[in-house]
């Protein structure tokens, strides 16, 4: 009899504790993994109206453009972000860097930005090559520099200001140029292809920068000349220009110079429909391994690199759409394309974010606001 109630009582328990199990179940959440969200993302965008597709300035090379974000969201967890309407104060910062700074009128914090400058020196301290980088706020002119007036080759980091000197000129994309010549060495898309081929300009800017196809951007440069290009340059107060028939196409650069080619992309984007489809271009490239790979989880960032394995360079020079964006131009001179090489353009970037998200703009005082009120209201000088 006993036995009949212990064995009554136990599979009461067992019910129970299975019924509790399947209680559970019903009530927790799905977990959804990554991939199965951006799978779902996509569904939601393929719903969108026809209309809308047709309206895309972005061609068929870029249909089996893989994501340019990273797996995961990078962040840095050596400095902790500022926050939106922190109180603004004086920067005041002391001590020695081997990197220049400007324009830090207003930061929202000496002591945070402190430990951002402890950590960018570190990083160029443990770079044993040759490097230099420009970094400069578009929106408050901030800037930092390391070897910045040091020169070095511009690969193909000048094909984005070069792209937008042919879109300033309001060429016609829809030119039809024949394959007439092939870059001696390249591996690119249209080297495989017979002499005769016939591109639209579109087209070879297309596979220019999103591919960095070095003969496409040769076809360009001899089709339509540097002139345009270079004008821009005197005009920016850059010290580097292309060959004007195309004799060269590369030639050598500082980081600070390239850095104002790439604010006037930014510039020319922003009221430009063909300097956006020169953005969406950039933020397309097909190799997405230094400063996209460490910000572009967060930012959308228009980039171009460069690299050459012959003469050991490797560089990267970007627009990171930050709340206030800024312009990252990084030149190396190291083994191209590797995890180490890749590494140096993923730290500057994020210590560069973390900088950027302490500067703040110069609030109005009492005397400047009267001062303009009395320009707009002109009785008030009476």
């Amino acid at each position: 009899m006993k036995k009949r109630f212990f064995a009554s009582v136990a599979a009461l328990t067992a019910a129970l504790c299975l019924l509790s199990a399947c209680g559970q179940a019903e009530e927790s959440p799905k977990v959804m993994r990554k991939d199965e969200s951006l799978s779902s993302a996509a569904n939601d965008e393929a719903s969108s109206s026809e209309e809308d597709k047709d309206s895309s300035l972005l061609s068929p090379l870029l249909k089996d453009t893989s994501s340019t974000a990273p797996d995961e969201a990078v962040v840095n967890p050596e400095v902790e972000k500022a926050v939106e309407e922190r109180t603004p104060e004086y920067y005041s910062l002391q001590g020695y860097y081997s990197f220049t700074v400007n324009g830090f009128d207003m930061v929202y914090s000496n002591e945070e930005l402190a430990n951002c400058f402890d950590k960018l020196q570190q990083i160029c301290n443990e770079s044993y090559f040759p490097m230099g980088f420009c970094y400069k706020n578009i929106e408050t002119g901030a800037s930092i520099g390391y070897n910045q007036y040091n020169t070095f080759m511009t690969c193909s980091t000048i094909k984005a200001p070069y792209v937008k000197s042919l879109l300033t000129k309001d060429i016609d994309l829809d030119t039809v140029i024949p394959l007439n010549e092939k870059w001696p060495g390249d591996d690119g898309t249209l080297c495989t292809m017979d002499y005769g081929t016939e591109y639209t300009a579109k087209e070879l800017i297309e596979y220019t920068i999103i591919e960095s196809d070095n003969t496409a951007y040769q076809l360009l440069c001899r089709n339509f000349g540097t002139d345009t290009f270079n004008s821009r340059q005197y005009e920016l107060g850059s010290n580097f220009t292309l060959g004007y028939n195309g004799e060269w196409i590369f030639t050598y650069c500082t980081p600070e110079d390239m850095a104002k080619d790439y604010i006037d992309i930014y510039e020319f984007a922003e009221e430009n429909e063909n300097g956006k489809w020169l953005i969406d271009l950039m933020c397309n490239a097909k190799l997405n391994i230094q400063i996209g790979k460490a910000l572009g989880s967060k930012y959308r960032v228009a980039q171009k690199y460069g690299t050459d394995c012959l003469e050991s360079a490797f560089s990267d020079c970007a627009i990171v759409y930050a709340d206030s964006p800024f312009v990252l131009c990084i030149y190396t001179v190291q083994t191209p394309e590797t995890e180490e090489s890749c590494q140096v353009f993923k730290d500057i970037a994020l210590v560069c974010d973390d900088i950027n998200s302490l500067i703040a703009s110069e609030p109005v005082s009492e005397e400047n606001e009267h001062e303009a009120d009395n320009e707009t209201q002109p009785e008030n000088n009476a």
